[in-house]
């Protein structure tokens, strides 16, 4: 089978029927550029050394994908794959990194006895199979709350403790509602790792449950999808599915659960993951997410990532919520170890800049035989 990368995107676009290639042109601007350098000889053995031929850094391939509604903009070029100290395709040193989590373990484990270390909310505690919730101690909103891991390896999850640590979090949301009927947008997160944001190595999961509007990102793809229905009459995420199906991007396919890997991701290996808001069995959709995430740590090497879990309002409210599914996303946040920050003044003032090439990241994922 034709594995095509995101540098052939232009002509993937070109290839398309004329009603699809009508919705990509509407959702998506596309750029392929290249970019020349021209090093001097003294350059050829650290060029050669670091990039294994002169070619690739004489002529660059970048291609530039812009979601025209969301905004969401990423630049590639494999090529920042390969750089000094970059991280590389390569597996990550393991053993150093396990030595690393286990010096966190035991007596230096903040959360290792959560009933006493850590605060509860004025409603007590939720406790499931695998986690115990907790009232975050220093709080980004009135109610912010943690699921604590029973296991402390943040990546030591199997499928039951993800569904469990999921089902905490949403009980924990349900219970502040019934405290707080006010506060009724959610949101759940989870960092893994040091690079991904987490301050505590121990496993767990972060949840918010915010008044007067939800979380900023949240609100704007509701206004997006909103938009989308009155200006073209169509559903921006069946849109978006449908055409990352004719492009190659799909991973999970299920009548009630679809994943894909982003055009426009905010790091590498993004994924999109998402079920319609009025379904009432959510399992297929956590067990998609498990089995994705379960990939990527064990056949991408991702050690360090950021998961999120949008939720519609707990209670109606005046903004239409119809078109916004319920969406998990991942992103890999890169070696943990490494001291490069993967993000930077690009990312936090312009673009995107991701090496990660989409089309192989799902084409890996569609690999995998046990999605729902």
């Amino acid at each position: 089978m034709l594995q095509y990368t995101i540098a052939d995107l232009p002509e993937r676009r070109g290839q398309l029927p004329i009603d699809l290639r009508t919705v990509f042109d509407h959702l998506f601007f596309i750029e392929r550029v290249q970019g020349k350098t021209c090093p001097p000889d003294t350059m050829h053995p650290w060029i050669l050394h670091h990039f294994g031929a002169l070619e690739p850094v004489i002529d660059q391939t970048i291609v530039k994908v812009t979601n025209r509604w969301t905004l969401e903009a990423t630049l590639y070029n494999p090529l920042r794959a390969r750089r000094p100290n970059a991280v590389n395709a390569d597996p990550i040193a393991d053993a150093a990194l396990e030595e690393r989590i286990a010096a966190d373990s035991g007596d230096n484990d903040t959360f290792s006895d959560p009933l006493h270390g850590t605060t509860a909310d004025v409603f007590g505690r939720i406790r499931g199979k695998h986690c115990m919730s907790a009232s975050n101690v220093a709080k980004y909103d009135g109610w912010h709350g943690l699921v604590i891991f029973d296991t402390f390896h943040p990546l030591h999850v199997h499928r039951d403790h993800f569904h469990d640590y999921i089902d905490v979090a949403l009980r924990w949301l349900q219970t502040a509602h019934r405290h707080d009927p006010a506060a009724c947008y959610p949101l759940i997160t989870w960092n893994c790792l040091w690079k991904s944001g987490a301050t505590i190595t121990h496993g767990h999961m972060q949840m918010i449950l915010s008044q007067g509007m939800p979380a900023g990102q949240v609100e704007r793809w509701r206004r997006v999808t909103a938009q989308y229905r009155v200006d073209l009459g169509r559903s921006y995420f069946s849109d978006i599915a449908r055409l990352c199906r004719h492009l190659g991007l799909t991973f999970c396919d299920h009548d009630l659960v679809q994943g894909y890997a982003s055009l426009t991701p905010i790091k590498d290996r993004e994924l999109l993951l998402f079920a319609p808001a009025s379904v009432v069995d959510l399992q297929p959709l956590w067990d998609a997410a498990y089995t994705a995430l379960r990939h990527l740590i064990d056949q991408q090497g991702v050690r360090s990532f950021n998961l999120a879990v949008y939720l519609p309002p707990m209670v109606p409210t005046q903004e239409p919520w119809d078109d916004l599914p319920i969406c998990v996303r991942i992103v890999d946040r890169g070696n943990p170890l490494s001291p490069m920050v993967n993000v930077g003044a690009m990312e936090v003032f312009a673009s995107s800049v991701v090496t990660a090439d989409p089309f192989q990241v799902a084409a890996l994922l569609r690999d995998e035989k046990s999605y729902p």
